[in-house]
């Protein structure tokens, strides 16, 4: 799955006649999709699996976006359109074919060669598997951190991705949006929670800003050890 993500990463659309480029769904008009960019107006789309073509309406003076929500929007919902509308700005459709081109390669050519050596060399860093699945770790702890550290624990920022229609407000800090190193790490309340057992093991630790960097540099020497006495 992993290659799987990383091939389809490397693909974008470039927009012409706009009949098999999904409007929604591809990546098309900047490095993400509108429905994760725009994850809130998502849910209002009448048409989820609607085609370029089809949001595009030509009758429109000289031709214009026409989002055709499933319902009439609120005035909380406008800032999102306007943003939404301001990066469509720079896009229509035209008469040329739609495309497919390759970021990997400045000719925006795929090929398999180029692509191999990218896919190997992106494997590099090791992965650290003996720090997440050890004999005395409970199966579910385990777990859990290797989806942490690949992000794919269903916190609140996935959820809206997938088309939840929910606001993004940490449960512990209710101060920040909560995503997977936010809640293993950055969030004031499991900050402090990790204050006190190292603090425990005397150990000074600067925090990571992800949870594979936790742990790629964990060394776990002082896991197990009696705290010195002061």
């Amino acid at each position: 799955m992993k290659e799987a993500d990383w091939c389809w990463e490397s693909i974008v659309f470039k927009v012409g006649k706009g009949t098999r480029i999904l409007f929604w769904m591809d990546k098309w008009c900047g490095n993400e999709a509108l429905s994760q960019i725009f994850p809130q107006l998502f849910t209002l789309a009448g048409h989820r699996n609607a085609k370029v073509s089809e949001v595009w309406d030509s009758s429109l003076g000289q031709g214009d976006w026409n989002l055709r929500l499933a319902r009439d929007f609120n005035d909380w919902e406008l800032e999102q359109i306007g943003n939404m509308l301001n990066l469509l700005k720079d896009f229509r459709t035209s008469t040329e074919e739609d495309a497919v081109r390759w970021k990997r390669e400045s000719n925006g050519v795929f090929g398999a060669k180029g692509a191999y050596k990218m896919l190997v060399g992106s494997s590099a860093c090791v992965f650290p598997n003996r720090r997440i699945w050890m004999n005395k770790v409970p199966t579910k702890v385990s777990f859990l951190a290797w989806e942490a550290s690949w992000g794919k624990i269903l916190t609140l920022d996935k959820l809206q991705r997938r088309g939840w229609q929910l606001p993004n407000r940490c449960f512990l800090c209710e101060c920040e949006e909560e995503n997977a190193n936010h809640i293993m790490l950055h969030c004031t309340v499991v900050k402090t929670l990790w204050e006190i057992a190292l603090a425990i093991f005397g150990v000074q630790w600067v925090f990571p800003e992800s949870v594979l960097e936790v742990l790629l540099s964990w060394r776990g020497s002082f896991v197990g050890k009696k705290r010195k006495d002061t």
